[in-house]
């Protein structure tokens, strides 16, 4: 009878003790659990040594997309699991990736994401079963070095998973303000360089353009409205961080000011001041009848 293929957890830790033990927790049904520590002052490796991890020591990285592939290289299982320490698997995702790891027509699994921001789950499928290529071959796949990035495999050959709550990999995204600032710190220099590198060319009309897409996405897309305060803070955290990465790359593009972007931004103002006093002049009636009706009362 054919060994079953063996599958290997690959993680990525920088100071996250506090949230890798409940990410090794939840593979422990795994051949092997591998942990590259980027020099972590926390104690984040022996956290990784305590629930049987083998640590892998590595200088420190702004993305973490720059060592998955190196961390892949040293496992030895046939498949690899890519997590980060903020994830967790959920109950019935063990089961569903030894079934599939046996088929031959498959190289890679997209796993949906249950993104938590702030302690709260999304109720938007946007957020909610957001499929990630985090599921692969060790020997047919190979991670992108670019920020955000996932390996591109053959779509005949890429299976994904229904979207159900027990088959997701649980992302506690952002636990905190603080947190998201640096991750945005760390990412979006990155994906601007990203930018610069493949020959865009920055104008403030596509980045308004860009910013407009990504509010329409995260506030009316996603229905953040529908998840009160959280849903509201994340999307504005989601869209800040594409201002973050435009502004980053205008900066990389020499930060000159054009006539071309004044002449763009000074109608918008004209536009911004039309339907301002537009607005004044509609509610003057409505202020004046509270004033008279104040009076009278």
């Amino acid at each position: 009878m054919t060994a079953a293929p063996s599958i290997s957890v690959c993680v990525v830790c920088r100071n996250e003790a506090d949230k890798l033990a409940g990410c090794l927790d939840s593979v422990r049904w795994a051949d092997e659990v591998l942990v590259m520590d980027l020099t972590s002052s926390d104690g984040s490796a022996e956290v990784a040594r305590e629930h049987g991890a083998r640590v892998l020591e590595h200088e420190p990285v702004p993305i973490v997309e720059l060592v998955r592939n190196e961390v892949a290289a040293a496992a030895k299982g046939d498949w690899i699991l890519a997590l980060d320490p903020d994830e967790r698997v959920a109950d019935g995702l063990p089961d569903e990736l030894r079934r599939l790891a046996r088929r031959d027509d498959i190289d890679a699994v997209a796993i949906p994401v249950m993104n938590y921001d702030f302690g709260f789950p999304a109720s938007s499928a946007v957020h909610r079963f957001d499929p990630k290529t985090r599921f692969y071959r060790r020997e047919r796949v190979m991670w992108p070095t670019d920020p955000n990035k996932l390996p591109a495999v053959d779509p005949a050959r890429l299976h994904r998973l229904p979207d159900r709550d027990d088959l997701v990999l649980v992302h506690h995204r952002n636990w905190s303000i603080p947190e998201a600032l640096d991750r945005a710190i760390r990412y979006a220099p990155a994906e601007a360089q990203l930018l610069l590198d493949s020959g865009e060319v920055f104008t403030a009309r596509k980045m308004l353009v860009r910013l407009l897409r990504k509010a329409r996405k995260q506030y009316v897309e996603s229905r953040a409205f529908d998840d009160g305060v959280p849903g509201i803070v994340r999307a504005t955290v989601l869209v800040t961080f594409q201002f973050y990465v435009w502004a980053a790359f205008w900066q990389l593009s020499g930060a000159r000011r054009t006539e071309e972007d004044d002449r763009l931004l000074r109608r918008i103002g004209r536009y911004v001041d039309v339907a301002l006093a537009t607005g004044r002049a509609a509610k003057a009636p409505a202020r004046m009848a509270r004033r008279l009706l104040g009076r009278s009362g």
